[in-house]
């Protein structure tokens, strides 16, 4: 591999098995590529449920050049993401299901649009690690914010009403009853429509500082025929008490993004009204993040953290830079610093850490 005779303490045997894995990691990130190609031109969509189908079938049928569809399909099956007999790719019903089936618990196809927003804020991120940290959301590409939305709408389709509130004592049926929510970094806003939806006695508020994602927020509120009982709002989270008082405030995946998770919970707090819930819906992490080293799933984690969400939190007011990891620990602690009586992880799926405390 090497001439190792000028430095003999090297391991060759441990160099050729880094390489291994730096050549796997690569093949990684081309398949992910490759995984948005097929995402946006309904490559995946289009083999769902066709068995086995020739390139120049899906080229067909998809309207795409048949030359490059055949070197698509021949990297995805080499990749192991399709089927290949003959010439026939076939896309399996359980690859289906992450790749093209809509609300399906494994549908995860959107993270490879996140992880495209990467690269495309690399001369951004690259400043911001030779200055103060920080990326704005201005210099966060379109993708990134829907991929976001689509990633997250497999969660909040498969475990809102079904795991995170349910673990919250009280809060289902503070919702049944009709509660007013304030939900904390919004987004595009599909979480709070789905409250809306599932608890209709009760009315949500959505506030985002990112005045993009609330025009698409506010969109997707109109398509889904303007609820009387969601509205969405540009607001920073300190700002949040000024249209309340609520009795729910929720951060879904946003509490590490703000610029002072602190001041907003204490906002949160001064906002509620006595006996109200607070919820923070977290990514999976653990408070000794040397205990999770090697898995897949910290590894995006911490990725995500260091392109998009602790610069995010450092373009800020602020600049707290939380982490989207770091385990519950740092959560309850805020918690318990804003104010909050009893803070406790409500629930841990494994994929994510669901915190919650109230108010006295």
């Amino acid at each position: 591999m090497t001439d190792t005779t000028a430095n003999p303490a090297v391991d060759e045997a441990r160099a050729e098995a880094f390489v291994g894995q730096l050549i796997t990691d690569f093949a990684g990130a081309a398949s992910t590529a490759m995984t948005v190609l097929g995402d946006r031109l309904g490559l995946f969509r289009a083999m769902t449920g066709a068995g086995p189908v020739t390139a120049a079938e899906l080229a067909a049928t998809t309207g795409l050049n048949p030359r490059l569809v055949t070197e698509w399909l021949r990297q995805v099956a080499v990749s192991g993401y399709v089927t290949a007999d003959s010439g026939r790719f076939e896309l399996p019903l359980e690859h289906a299901l992450a790749l093209s089936v809509v609300d399906s618990p494994a549908y995860l196809v959107a993270a490879s649009e996140i992880i495209t927003g990467y690269f495309l804020s690399l001369d951004h991120l690259e400043t911001a690690f030779r200055g103060d940290g920080g990326l704005s959301g201005d210099e966060v590409p379109g993708c990134t914010y829907h991929g976001i939305e689509r990633y997250f709408r497999t969660a909040y389709v498969n475990q809102l009403a079904q795991v995170w509130f349910p673990a919250v004592p009280g809060l289902v049926a503070k919702l049944a009853a009709g509660a007013r929510v304030a939900d904390v970094g919004c987004g595009h806003g599909f979480a709070d429509l789905l409250i809306g939806r599932t608890w209709p006695a009760s009315s949500v508020a959505g506030f985002d500082l990112h005045e993009p994602s609330i025009a698409t927020a506010r969109a997707r509120a109109i398509e889904a025929g303007s609820p009387a009982n969601v509205s969405f709002h540009v607001a920073d989270s300190a700002s949040v008490g000024g249209h309340g008082p609520f009795d729910v405030v929720v951060y879904f995946d946003a509490l590490h993004d703000l610029g002072d998770p602190a001041a907003a919970l204490k906002a949160a707090y001064d906002a509620l009204t006595p006996g109200g819930v607070v919820v923070a819906v977290e990514p999976w992490s653990a408070d000794d993040w040397t205990a999770t080293i090697g898995m897949p799933i910290t590894r995006i984690g911490y990725a995500s953290s260091t392109a998009l969400c602790t610069p995010g939190s450092l373009a800020q007011p602020g600049a707290y830079g939380l982490g989207t990891l770091g385990g519950p620990a740092a959560r309850l602690r805020l918690l318990a610093e804003a104010g909050f009586a009893n803070p406790v992880l409500a629930a841990d799926t494994g994929f994510n850490l669901v915190v919650a405390a109230t108010k006295a």
